[in-house]
């Protein structure tokens, strides 16, 4: 379920998640990778977490745990 969510987050999203927290890259790495700045790549991080974390509130919520 939760890797479903994850696939689901938009590709920016997506893509930062799975390089900061499944690789381990630092933002400055991300940043270098995607052509973006570090302050884009923690703001995306901070974005999909907050997704991610209230759709598993809702699946919590919808599964009566």
């Amino acid at each position: 379920v939760l890797m479903r969510f994850v696939a689901e987050l938009p590709d920016g999203y997506r893509t930062v998640f799975n390089l900061y927290c499944i690789e381990g890259s630092s933002h400055r790495e991300i940043a270098r990778m995607l052509g973006i700045n570090e302050k884009s790549s923690s703001s995306q991080l901070f974005r999909a977490r907050a997704l991610l974390a209230r759709r598993i509130r809702e699946y919590e919520k919808s599964q009566g745990l």
